[in-house]
């Protein structure tokens, strides 16, 4: 890993995160990916349930296998805050929140989540050129760079090496629209204010329930 950081644009300094999480993994990853006050979305799909208990939508790690070891010498390289939470499976800016589906496929490097500084958006990649997933691919997910606990842009990128190590007959650049926009279903719900690019987490800005 270069000594001095990630890449220029993926910095957590440079990308205005904060030097700590505001909460625990769990309560901060359902803060975050939860709108109009409801449980927490899959980031990719926007499958909720409620009834959490059901595994539905489950909490995972960008890097789940990361050593306290690894993660501690993240820090010092300043690849993430020196002030993290201590180890990869407290700070929420190491997790997701995914549905069964999609958490397999991102954990089995199916896809690569991947960072773009200029537009500011996570996006999806299905680097794996799976049909499930091409509904998805070269759009932004509902995760939001401004938020206190969003996730760190670095951590995605060494993510996106394990996946290229897995899928070594794919191509190296992976064809993404010139311009990228928020998933459908983002844009459906009204969850996104297109004109600032913010995401809704009040209760009181839920559209209305259209009548059939």
């Amino acid at each position: 890993l270069p000594l001095n950081g990630p890449p220029p644009g993926y910095g957590w300094e440079e990308c205005g995160m904060s030097a700590s999480a505001s909460r625990s993994f769990r309560t901060g990853v359902h803060r975050r990916d939860g709108f109009f006050g409801q449980a927490a979305y899959c980031a990719i799909c926007g499958h909720c349930m409620l009834e959490e208990y059901l595994g539905v939508i489950q909490l995972c790690y960008i890097l789940k296998d990361l050593s306290p070891l690894a993660w501690n010498r993240l820090k010092d390289l300043n690849w993430i805050s020196p002030q993290a939470n201590d180890g990869p499976r407290h700070d929420p800016r190491n997790g997701l929140a995914l549905c069964l589906n999609h958490r397999d496929s991102f954990e089995n490097y199916d896809c690569i989540i991947r960072y773009f500084p200029e537009n500011r958006k996570f996006v999806l990649i299905n680097y794996s050129d799976d049909p499930d997933l091409q509904e998805f691919h070269g759009k932004a997910i509902a995760l939001d760079i401004n938020d206190r606990d969003a996730p760190y842009p670095s951590l995605f990128i060494l993510h996106e090496m394990r996946v290229r190590g897995f899928q070594p007959e794919q191509p190296l650049d992976p064809a993404i629209p010139d311009n990228i926009t928020w998933q459908d279903w983002i844009l459906s719900g009204g969850l996104v204010n297109q004109d600032l690019d913010t995401f809704s987490h009040d209760p009181q800005s839920m559209p209305p329930i259209q009548s059939t």
